[in-house]
């Protein structure tokens, strides 16, 4: 394994703060590594892996629309892409969709095309403090997180940033300029900070006052994560731009954007692209994802797994005073932990146990297991938890 992480070194980007372990394969929700070790996964590619690891029917449907075709340019249709925006603009209620590689460029779309709506007398957006969008340079200044802009100055004009969940500083915001109000229902690498009702109304009031188009980040809660299609849809919001990715088409690389008809009768040819964006190949992986989620009744089951794991959590919560909140819904759900513990210390030692887990913000631990995750998991993961934290807090 060090070998292999050594030469590694030698040519892969030191842009991550990688762990030292080499996976090879995986099977439902757990992963192996190049030693044989297995790890229950409580990440899943950081929401990424709906289906989790080894589905043969996905496995079949890429190899199946690769013999065809992969990929022709955006000067053509082709009848996966087709068939994907037909499910997901029934899914979200919006009326166009537009494809591209990840949720950063999803987020740079929305961006491009809120811009549109305002024809050059309105550009601002307004976005949240604590807010994460994605790292290239219209995302990045929309991510309202001075850590992740450090040493990218100057970025992009036109970006306000409000509190979460603060609606007078939000009125406060809007002026002559602003076109859009970009959002998350869930804060994910905030810290899993949900939306709060009265922040909703004041949304809905100012978009409809003053002619704003409302941008939700669902690159992280969409697709079924939170027992909805989308979060925005367990919030009472109705959005104009959706970006959306990371769990879409199961691990294969996808972003999209939809639209509302207002910001759709704006876009024209030439107006954004992405060479990539709604392949064959990608278009037939998302749509075996999001007709797996129908048949089977995922979202039922996403909300019967999200209670039994904020049931396990409350479980631990009622062991140890260490965890001090339990955030989120669904299966994107978190654990606030006293400052006295650092979580990367717990995320260390979960590692060592066979169990994977990511932070989200600060001193959250978050779990966004694959969408496939069943009850004697989650009871596994808790027993490996309960051990960790056991040997951390005598």
């Amino acid at each position: 394994m060090m070998a292999t992480i050594d030469q590694a070194k030698q040519v892969i980007a030191n842009t991550y703060g990688r762990f030292p372990i080499v996976f090879e394969s995986g099977s439902g929700v757990t992963l192996k590594d190049d030693s044989g070790k297995t790890y229950l996964d409580f990440v899943a590619g950081i929401a990424v892996n709906a289906l989790g690891y080894g589905d043969e029917g996905y496995a079949e449907a890429l190899k199946e629309q690769a013999l065809k075709m992969c990929h022709v340019s955006n000067l053509y249709w082709n009848a996966q892409n087709i068939a994907l925006s037909e499910k997901l603009t029934k899914w979200s209620g919006l009326s166009k969709a537009f494809y591209c590689n990840s949720g950063a460029e999803a987020n740079e779309a929305a961006l491009k095309f809120a811009r549109l709506y305002g024809e050059d007398t309105r550009y601002e957006i307004i976005t949240m403090a604590n807010s994460f969008h994605g790292r290239t340079m219209g995302a990045l200044t929309m991510t309202g997180q001075t850590k992740y802009q450090k040493h990218f100055s100057p970025l992009i004009e036109g970006v306000k940033y409000v509190p979460y969940n603060d609606s007078e500083a939000l009125k406060e915001a809007v002026g002559d300029q602003t076109v859009a109000i970009m959002v998350e229902v869930i804060q994910g690498e905030g810290g899993i900070v949900t939306i709060a009702p009265a922040f909703v109304e004041t949304i809905k009031s100012l978009c409809k006052t003053h002619d704003l188009l409302l941008i939700v980040d669902e690159v992280q809660t969409g697709i079924a994560r939170t027992g909805h299609y989308f979060g925005y849809q367990a919030f009472g919001l109705e959005p104009d731009i959706v970006s959306v990715a990371k769990g879409v088409a199961g691990g294969f690389p996808m972003g999209v954007s939809l639209v509302s008809e207002r910001v759709a009768s704006k876009l024209s040819p030439s107006c954004h692209a992405s060479t990539f964006g709604g392949s064959a190949l990608g278009s037939a992986a998302a749509n075996y994802v999001l007709n797996k989620i129908d048949d089977e009744n995922m979202l039922a089951h996403v909300n019967e797994m999200g209670d039994v794991l904020k049931a396990k959590l409350e479980e631990l919560k009622g062991k140890y005073s260490i965890i001090k909140e339990l955030k989120g819904m669904g299966l994107i759900q978190g654990i606030l932990i006293d400052d006295a513990l650092p979580t990367s210390e717990i995320i260390g030692k979960a590692i060592e146990e066979g169990l994977l887990l990511v932070g989200a913000g600060h001193q959250v631990i978050r779990f966004v297991p694959p969408l496939i995750v069943k009850a004697e998991d989650i009871e596994a993961m808790g027993q490996i938890l309960d051990k960790v934290l056991a040997s951390l807090t005598v």
